[in-house]
């Protein structure tokens, strides 16, 4: 892993077969070698982002009393106050907020967790915008890995594709070992990123030092999960990244919006054939996507609530 995240300009892979294997070779080596880049080219216009977190900022604005009545009850879908997950399960929970919208269009607008039709309706464009873009990026891979195109698209067809909107605020005090997003990889397929002009983001290189990941005006970062490390049998490295707190001398905390491509819950994760050889026999067992999911997710829960009670 070199010490400094690939920047890749996506545009030619919407332009024909030759610009379609070009990125498809460049986003391989990228996810090879450091599990993270940069993207330019990739579609989605900056109003279209600056849209996105100006509704973000404004909700998380609010006071706490409004926030709650948005509160995840079930389905990952609605918000988490500060410090209710630890996504270093051996540290403090995580000072981040979020409001986090799993298989978006799914919800009835009627739902009371929604903080307003305004939300709504910006939500689910920023969501399909992402969703669309991630799927672009998996058929790369794709290309990459000799796959069918329709591999990555018949197995994640949006029921745990996940959109969270993130706010670190400035904080005043923390305890040792308490991060924004405590150290950990992401795990499914991959996550496409978008963050403010704050920083924060920390990739950890093959030496085990973190170095930035500071933020490219004009850029989405998109890194790679467990899941898709287990398809490819290790080819692609599930990167450990965190997030620094914000210092309560900071003017505004650090807005950022992650946009997880997670496959279906009843998907086999199994090895790809063009990721074995004799010298890479198959390393990870199958597994069934949502199982993998869901006991990530329940130890970052279980972990942030042991720590506070």
């Amino acid at each position: 892993m070199t010490d400094e995240v690939p920047v890749i300009d996506f545009a030619p892979f919407f332009e024909g077969s030759e610009g379609r294997r070009r990125v498809g070779a460049e986003v391989y080596r990228a996810a090879h070698e450091t599990g993270f880049m940069y993207l330019r080219g990739h579609g989605i216009g900056e109003d279209e982002v600056d849209r996105a977190f100006a509704m973000a900022r404004e909700f998380f604005a609010l006071p706490a009393e409004m926030k709650a009545r948005c509160l995840r009850t079930s389905g990952n879908f609605g918000y988490q106050a500060v410090a209710q997950e630890a996504l270093d399960p051996g540290q403090p929970p995580d000072l981040k907020e979020d409001f986090t919208l799993r298989d978006a269009p799914r919800w009835e607008a009627t739902d009371p967790r929604w903080p307003s039709e305004e939300f709504r309706q910006g939500a689910l464009a920023i969501y399909g915008r992402c969703r669309e873009l991630a799927g672009q990026v998996m058929r790369a891979f794709g290309v990459a890995l000799e796959l069918p195109p329709e591999f990555f698209d018949e197995r994640h067809t949006g029921l745990t594709q996940t959109l969270r909107l993130l706010h670190y605020p400035p904080s005043r005090q923390w305890q040792a070992g308490q991060l924004g997003a405590g150290a950990h990889t992401d795990y499914g397929t991959l996550t496409v990123l978008f963050q403010d002009m704050a920083g924060g983001l920390e990739v950890e290189n093959a030496a085990g030092q973190w170095i930035p990941a500071p933020p490219i005006p004009g850029t989405v970062v998109v890194n790679t999960g467990d899941l898709l490390a287990r398809w490819s049998n290790g080819v692609f490295r599930s990167t450990p990244h965190r997030v620094q707190i914000r210092p309560a001398g900071a003017a505004a905390g650090r807005l950022s919006m992650a946009f997880f491509s997670d496959p279906d819950p009843d998907v086999l994760v199994e090895t790809i054939p063009s990721c074995v050889t004799s010298e890479r026999p198959v390393g990870y067992p199958p597994i069934r996507a949502g199982q993998h999911i869901e006991e990530r997710i329940r130890i970052s829960m279980q972990q942030a609530a042991a720590r506070q009670g």
